[in-house]
């Protein structure tokens, strides 16, 4: 059995290391960004479904608890419209957060790569 020299196994980490740093720029905006853009989508349009608006809209005119009077009915419609508007909002919250969280994505790379910069030259200076 041969054993690999220590020169030869730290040359073989050097160069694996070299090429992971090296190929991260390419893959994040690549393989990456598509993986963050098919999540953003699917998010966006999971959310709806989140909050359970659809189901709240479809069902504004039935009479919540079977109260069909004026009063029940009048009251449920209240009641439902306030729900739609809140969840409405929720739903618009989350899809800015999700809009946000994707645009960080995107800018979160070279701005790492600034601040490294920067902070190397503080310390070689």
């Amino acid at each position: 059995m041969i054993k690999p020299s220590v020169v030869l196994v730290l040359r073989t980490l050097t160069v694996d290391w070299l090429r992971e740093v090296l190929m991260l720029p390419i893959w994040w905006y690549t393989g990456g960004m598509i993986r963050t853009l098919k999540w953003m989508i699917d998010s966006i349009k999971g959310a709806p479904d989140f909050f359970g608006l659809k189901v709240w809209v479809k069902n504004i005119f039935v009479p919540m608890y079977g109260d069909t009077s004026f009063v029940g009915r009048l009251v449920s419609f209240g009641v439902r419209s306030f729900m739609i508007f809140v969840r409405g909002i929720g739903t618009l919250f989350l899809v800015i957060v999700i809009l946000i969280a994707t645009v960080a994505y995107v800018l979160v790379l070279p701005i790492l790569l600034y601040l490294f910069i920067t902070h190397l030259k503080g310390v070689l200076v």
